[in-house]
């Protein structure tokens, strides 16, 4: 379900990509749905179908004149997408990956937001150790090991697991 729910956001992105440049390009949108296979939702608002299908397996955002012209329907209109300018084309095909990025970096701003920070700054010190034998406080941000600058904590972990028993070289910073 998570994966339905996910790969859902995914194609919503694309295809509103989609959809959102070919309105600004005047091109007209003849379905923009969710989905594949038989209908289960659909309504029409300003001359576009919004359709949920029964298949989560992708999405559509269709344009008049896209699969070419049919003999039955006639000449296309000026909103037509083959009548429309070679870069309002382009702008309106790339916009779909485009928006995928958008998505993706929106999503990873999000997620860093929420896990927090992963600084090397001391919490506590256990006594005896040589950490606090040699002057460390808690709230010191560790800034080199060895001469290896440090940027988050979990190198601290790996740098005192590697040189277990050796002598270390730590710079940190205290109050700024």
């Amino acid at each position: 379900m998570l994966f339905v729910l996910i790969f859902g956001v995914i194609v919503i992105g694309h295809e509103l990509g989609h959809f959102l440049l070919a309105k600004v390009n005047g091109i007209t949108v003849v379905e923009f749905s969710v989905g594949m296979g038989p209908k289960l939702l659909h309504f029409n608002k300003g001359g576009t179908e919004y359709s949920l299908r029964l298949f989560p397996i992708g999405g559509a955002c269709m344009f008049e004149g896209e699969d070419g012209l049919d003999a039955d329907k006639g000449t296309p209109s000026e909103g037509a997408f083959p009548n429309a300018s070679v870069w309002a084309r382009i702008s309106t095909v790339f916009a779909g990956p485009f928006f995928n990025f958008i998505l993706a970096y929106i999503l990873a701003m999000i997620v860093v937001g929420y896990t927090g920070s992963d600084r090397p700054v001391l919490n506590g010190l256990i006594d005896g150790y040589p950490a606090q034998e040699a002057g460390m406080q808690p709230g010191d941000l560790i800034t080199r090991m060895n001469g290896e600058r440090i940027y988050v904590a979990r190198e601290i972990w790996l740098n005192t697991y590697v040189g277990a028993g050796e002598t270390m070289n730590i710079e940190f910073l205290r109050d700024g």
